[in-house]
């Protein structure tokens, strides 16, 4: 038991930083709910340093975004042991599966992803981070919480249709001078960085739009946007930002969904969306003029259902250059 109260019952995943498992929440005999801990791997948190203050301002800043698409931080726990302090981060669980492993399943399978669900991730995700970037100070002052690490492994998607962002771990609050880095070193998965973050400058909102439309262009057109050999050819291809047409890979897709799309992979960051908001007001309208889908969370609940189903059958995929991140 960690804290007198969660129970700790499965790995679900496995970082270089941290080790995620399902647990169960207990305040008494009859009271128990599934949660998601994240603990901190003992090797880092004794050295302290910059990996012990990002895991603290995870905790820090899940603990004040409250919205529907995010994954919300619960309690923060500080064990004890003989060997030193286990570092635990509680948050809800989601009983589904994550983006990047969906997206696997159907390129198995030799299919695509409908447009119209796709469009509903981006358009909850969006709202979710529109809510980051829009956070207030007790004082009322815009403090906006830049993710960093939008991609598709922190998207995840439940059996009941809920759609959250996942992983603040990378992300940087407006209100901390400190960036919990060091020079030269890059946060976040590499494949769907924006090009400025790579040239040195400093991640902002339209940032995260940027891998929010790389991620939602690898959805679509079913292979990853910015794909090499070696992490270095990435970066290269990132930082030239060559995009090509998702129309021509998906000719059934709404104009307006691809015009969308590509103004936020503009290379640019003035010429993308001006916020979250307004990228999610676009997303909002072109699913507004599609009535045939049906209800949303039924959409992806059985989305969800048939994947999970899937992907029982499926082997180990090895990791892609590119798809590493700096500090996990």
């Amino acid at each position: 038991m960690i804290g007198g109260r969660y129970q700790l019952v499965d790995v679900v995943a496995e970082g270089g930083l941290s080790t995620v498992w399902q647990g169960v929440a207990r305040s008494s005999e009859v009271f128990a709910r599934p949660v998601a801990i994240k603990v901190m791997k003992r090797a880092f948190s004794t050295v302290g340093g910059p990996y012990l203050s990002m895991f603290l301002e995870e905790a820090r800043i899940g603990a004040r975004l409250q919205h529907a698409n995010l994954i919300q931080v619960l309690d923060f726990i500080v064990e004890a042991t003989p060997a030193g302090p286990t570092y635990c981060l509680v948050m809800e669980w989601v009983d589904g599966i994550d983006l990047r492993t969906m997206l696997r399943v159907e390129t198995a399978l030799g299919r695509k992803l409908s447009w119209a669900l796709v469009a509903t991730i981006g358009l909850r995700v969006l709202r979710g981070l529109a809510a980051a970037h829009e956070r207030r100070m007790p004082d009322n002052t815009v403090s906006p919480v830049v993710h960093r690490d939008v991609s598709p492994q922190n998207v995840l998607l439940a059996l009941n249709g809920d759609i959250k962002l996942a992983d603040f771990g990378m992300a940087r609050a407006r209100d901390r001078i400190a960036e919990h880095t060091a020079p030269g070193f890059v946060k976040g998965t590499l494949s769907y960085m924006a090009p400025e973050i790579l040239i040195g400058k400093t991640a902002t909102p339209v940032s995260d739009l940027f891998s929010m439309a790389t991620t939602l262009w690898e959805a679509l057109a079913g292979e990853r946007l910015f794909h090499a050999k070696s992490d270095i050819e990435v970066i290269e291809r990132i930082r030239r930002c060559e995009v090509p047409s998702l129309a021509e890979r998906r000719p059934d897709l709404p104009p307006a969904l691809v015009a969308a799309i590509h103004r936020a992979l503009a290379k640019e960051p003035d010429a993308r969306f001006v916020s979250a908001r307004q990228m999610a007001h676009e997303f909002g309208e072109i699913l507004r003029g599609e009535e045939s889908w049906g209800d949303a969370d039924v959409l992806v609940g059985n989305a969800v259902a048939e994947a999970r189903i899937a992907q029982a059958n499926l082997p180990p995929s090895p990791t892609p250059p590119g798809s590493g991140s700096g500090s996990r």
